[in-house]
């Protein structure tokens, strides 16, 4: 059966003149209907109001429900709103309704509540008020074939539409933390409010309840800008207005929209297009060029200042010194103290450096994350000797400071202990000891490197090598 609107479709193309065929192309039907209804006088306000073609005679048996099944019909709707119809047409029959389940169907279509629903508040952000952020993932084909997954975060305000792209590594709560940072300093200051979504990496307590608890790595930082976090629930899209399409826009626009030969012209063709769609091109939502638009809230942005940049902000964290006197993180165990065994340490995690505090000792280590070794500093290694006792542990110390130079010392050593004179590796360990305390760890590596090509596995060879670069 046809539609009234469709009906009324075909009358006014018709009018215009289009012909038949086209008609019934455009309509999707068959060219005996619209000849058939161009016959027909056009449909009237009554019946595109009432939805029906006045005398036109319904299809199938009309539904079998009289007066009081239908106002059951309506209660139960009213108490279980979402109740499936086949389970009001088993209910039905305790009341007496013999209709089939198309019939009864039909009236529950029919009967059934509207759902409330709320309507979307447009909303519009003053200058330096809003910022967004968030995660996205795309997959992109490379020229040559190949396939990545490109993960990546972007941030953007919400007044002038300036925005900031950058490929992560990985969606951790420490990249959210830095991520944010290079979108600030692209803006050039900190917004009052910035809106997430509610990773784990954002959030730690469960959606739904109060209070919220931010990630300890994000409300650090939050604390120290002095903004406003604000968490919009999974899906809800409208929750996070104008900038919503953010990860989508960035997505479709850029790495859809374009071919890369690899991962690093990817790169190079962001830098090129955030340039574009900051600098040049007017945003489709404001009509004006974003760079310019910023200039405007370059004053509000100013009042948080930025005081880190991502590199050098630390992230806090509290470890007990382990009983080798180390602190564990990111998959490698740094040297904190020789004395303080068990004590709590205080660690700040830079992009680059480790820095271990416990009691009065400070000690600031090069980041090198999951090596499953020991770093330490030459210094820490005289404060081990100073606070162990006995020949024998002192030797054993020694032996494994030059174990954690790497592969080159374990080759040496390997060859070295086995042709010690008795066995006893523990004085020539403690002469090439020395050498690494006199000479640097660097030096002593390459020696070993070079001793192990000319198979000489003797404290003099390594020594004359030492002495040959000095």
């Amino acid at each position: 059966m046809i539609d009234i609107m469709t009906r009324l479709k075909v009358h006014h193309l018709a009018a215009g003149g289009v012909p038949q065929c086209a008609i019934a192309s455009k309509c999707s039907i068959g060219l005996r209907s619209v000849e058939r209804i161009v016959k027909e006088p056009a449909p009237s306000l009554a019946e595109i109001a009432s939805g029906d073609r006045a005398g036109t005679p319904r299809r199938g048996r009309p539904p079998k429900a009289d007066e009081d099944v239908t106002a059951l019909v309506v209660a139960l709707l009213k108490e279980e709103p979402r109740m499936m119809a086949t389970e009001v047409l088993r209910r039905s029959r305790a009341w007496g309704f013999s209709g089939g389940r198309s019939a009864m169907a039909a009236l529950v279509k029919k009967l059934r509540p509207l759902p409330t629903v709320e309507p979307i508040v447009r909303f519009d952000g003053l200058p330096g008020e809003y910022a967004q952020f968030d995660f996205g993932e795309v997959r992109v084909v490379y020229e040559d074939g190949v396939a990545d997954k490109i993960v990546f975060f972007a941030g953007r305000l919400k007044f002038s539409r300036f925005m900031h792209v950058e490929v992560t590594p990985d969606q951790r709560a420490e990249t959210v933390v830095r991520s944010v940072l290079h979108c600030l300093w692209a803006f050039g200051g900190c917004p009052k409010e910035w809106v997430f979504d509610n990773p784990k990496t954002i959030r730690t307590s469960p959606i739904g309840t109060s209070p919220i608890v931010l990630h300890k790595y994000l409300r650090d930082l939050v604390a120290e800008m002095r903004v406003i976090p604000t968490l919009c629930a999974p899906r809800s899209g409208n929750q996070k207005g104008t900038v919503e399409r953010l990860v989508g826009f960035v997505k479709s626009s850029f790495f859809l929209a374009r071919k890369f030969r690899d991962r690093a012209d990817a790169l190079a063709q962001l830098v090129e297009w955030l340039h574009d769609v900051n600098y040049v091109r007017p945003c489709d939502a404001t009509g004006r060029v974003p760079a310019v638009a910023l200039q405007d809230e370059a004053r509000w942005l100013a009042e948080r200042p930025l005081g880190a940049t991502a590199e050098t902000w630390p992230l806090r964290e509290t470890i007990t010194v382990t009983p080798m006197g180390t602190v564990p993180y990111g998959g490698t165990s740094y040297f904190a103290s020789a004395t303080r065994i068990g004590a709590p340490a205080t660690v700040l995690v830079r992009a680059n450096t480790i820095e271990v505090s416990v009691g009065n000792e400070r000690a600031v280590h090069a980041r090198e994350d999951h090596t499953g070794k020991v770093r330490r500093l030459p210094h820490q290694r005289e404060d081990v000797l100073a606070a162990v006792h006995g020949k024998r542990k002192i030797a054993t110390f020694r032996r494994q400071c030059l174990l954690e130079l790497g592969q080159s010392a374990w080759s040496f050593l390997g060859v070295l202990v086995h042709r010690c004179p008795k066995g006893r590796w523990e004085e020539p360990c403690s002469e090439l000891y020395e050498l690494l305390t006199e000479y640097g760890e660097d030096a002593l590596r390459a020696a070993f490197e070079r001793c192990v090509v000319a198979e000489r596995f003797d404290v003099d060879a390594v020594r004359n090598h030492l002495d040959e670069v000095a």
